[in-house]
């Protein structure tokens, strides 16, 4: 049995006693930490107080029963002695449970539990029973786990309980309560994949049911279904009807069905071949990017990278290339965000030639868009027509564009932006990295928001990390340390952070040479903040470095435990009493 260690600083009864409490946060905390309660009182007891003790739970609220499966589903198999069948009740119940997260994770454990059961009779016994019982459950809710369950089981049991389970996915495809045909709808692709078990009359009956049931919500789970049928025998079979069934989708009436079957395109496509794919649905994915609805246009363009891979050259310059200088314009800034995050996927495709004459305008002109968001997603595809057509065609467009976004008034923008600057020095190289660029990692190191100063220091130590020390300390660094002199003791404190981000990636002989000199200058600062985060940032050093770094160290913390300041003094004085 699993020992687990008491990290909760309570005593065990205790944690056992907050399961009876009336506040919630208490129940909370100790299911969370039911393994402990059980690894501490052994497998016997557990089985035979806790588990029932845990059934007394089962009416609680849906907080306590979201931590309740989650905590069952850790390692209790384990606590109780490796017998999976003791859990079965346990998670049977909450697969009644009104939260629909909790029913999916009480199932999924009854499908694992069921997999650690030896005896392959004892294992059709229970999990028939479990699903009969859940489906004359009189709340319709807990038929959810039994459109889960019966895929799981269907091929380890008799062909007589393979009938019973396909009519009863029969008879739940066709239930008054429309909640109940979505569980069937949903989960019916893991069933399909049991072809030729499940025969080809029962797959053709339930789907040409669900294609035409008034809810979009359970017409739109068939495009999953579809895919995995065809990705077996039944697709050489019955290929016209999977594909009719398909186009149907593709022209449902519904956006919203439309929508998931644009988002499931590239799947379809590598179900039924590139071929397969040109033939039947290559002018669906351009009809959408023409669509009324934004959503749709906005899937569409996403999906563009991932479709373009089915597609012929010829078909991307002639088809799909004239209707993206349609959307690059468009009214609406999700559309264009989503153009500008796959755009870029087709320079590889179409090549260098094609790419500065069809490609590049379309870069450029979202380079410059309105929505600053646009512009972060455009660059951080960078790479993709870098490397086609090279750093030096773009670096006129790409740094003012940089610059523009270094000033955004969203200082959410702004840190994004300086995320971007290590992509481009992994991507692309130092030679991006000019001085107007590293002038706006210096400008964003001053920011008056700090967590944009923050991500500035962190992105530094990124780049010391891909460009090397020494690159660091003559294009950026020795400009960092030079804060120490200005006015506004933040920007002081800005060299402090760095150090403390930097330290490892800094050899002894630096910080000798260089670090030193300036903690020394700092221990002298008129703030006392300064000089409170320069003995946090001695003491980091000493500790992290050691060896001849530690006395140097040790004579700043000495010169500080004299400070005038009560509070630099103490901390001063302890970070000593550590060395």
């Amino acid at each position: 049995m699993p020992k687990i260690e008491n990290t909760t600083g309570m005593a065990i009864n205790l944690i056992i006693d907050e399961l009876k409490s009336d506040d919630i946060r208490k129940r909370i905390h100790s299911v969370k930490h039911l393994d402990l309660i059980a690894s501490q009182i052994g497998p016997d007891r557990t089985k035979n107080e806790l588990i029932p003790f845990i059934q007394e739970l089962l009416d609680d609220d849906d907080e306590v029963l979201i931590e309740l499966v989650d905590s069952l589903s850790r390692n209790f198999v384990e606590l109780v002695g490796g017998q999976a069948q003791v859990l079965l009740p346990t998670f049977e119940a909450l697969c009644r449970v009104e939260d629909a997260s909790v029913r999916e994770k009480a199932a999924n454990q009854i499908k694992k539990c069921l997999t650690q059961l030896p005896d392959q009779k004892k294992v059709e016994e229970l999990s028939i029973g479990i699903i009969k019982r859940l489906n004359d459950s009189d709340y319709y809710m807990a038929k959810n786990a039994v459109a889960i369950l019966i895929p799981a089981i269907f091929n380890q049991v008799s062909q007589n309980n393979q009938n019973d389970l396909i009519n009863i996915i029969l008879k739940m495809s066709q239930d008054q309560i429309p909640q109940v045909r979505k569980f069937t709808s949903m989960y019916f692709q893991d069933l399909v994949k049991h072809f030729p078990l499940v025969n080809e009359t029962f797959i053709q009956n339930i789907l040409n049911s669900f294609i035409k049931d008034e809810q979009d919500f359970i017409r739109m789970y068939i495009v999953d279904a579809l895919i995995q049928l065809s990705k077996t025998p039944f697709f050489q079979k019955q290929q016209n009807f999977i594909l009719n069934m398909f186009k149907q989708l593709a022209e449902d009436q519904s956006w919203r069905v439309r929508f998931y079957f644009c988002d499931k395109l590239a799947e379809i496509g590598e179900a039924v071949t590139k071929d397969g794919y040109r033939k039947n649905f290559q002018n669906y994915h351009l009809k959408f990017l023409q669509d009324a609805e934004p959503e749709m246009k906005s899937i569409a363009a996403l999906k563009i990278e991932r479709v373009s891979g089915l597609m012929d050259p010829e078909d991307i310059l002639n088809k799909l290339i004239p209707l993206l200088k349609t959307i690059q314009s468009d009214t609406n800034a999700f559309v264009r965000n989503a153009l500008a995050s796959s755009v870029l996927a087709l320079c590889p495709i179409i090549g260098k030639k094609n790419t500065s004459e069809q490609i590049l305008p379309i870069f450029l002109t979202l380079l410059k868009d309105q929505d600053s968001e646009v512009r972060i997603t455009l660059f951080k595809k960078l790479s993709l027509i870098t490397n086609v057509l090279g750093v030096d065609s773009l670096s006129q467009s790409v740094i003012p564009a940089l610059t523009e976004l270094a000033q955004d008034k969203n200082w959410r923008i702004r840190a994004s932006t300086i995320e971007v600057l290590s992509f481009f020095a992994r991507a692309i190289g130092p030679e991006f990295l000019s001085d107007k660029v590293l002038k706006l990692l210096l400008d964003w190191m001053g920011d008056k928001v700090f967590s944009v100063r923050q991500t500035a220091i962190q992105q530094t130590a990124q780049l010391i990390s891909i460009l090397g020390l020494a690159w660091a300390d003559k294009n950026l660094l020795t400009k960092i340390w030079a804060f120490q002199s200005i006015q506004n003791y933040l920007h002081r404190l800005t060299v402090l952070f760095t150090i403390n981000q930097i330290t490892s990636q800094l050899n002894n002989d630096y910080i000798i040479k260089t670090i030193v000199p300036i903690l020394q200058a700092m221990a002298k600062d008129s703030v006392a903040n300064i000089r409170s985060n320069v003995c946090r940032t001695s003491i980091q050093l000493a500790k992290e470095k050691g060896g001849n770094i530690t006395d140097p160290m040790k004579k700043i913390l000495q010169t500080l435990s004299d400070d005038q300041d009560a509070e630099v003094k103490y901390q001063a004085k302890s970070a000593l009493e550590s060395l």
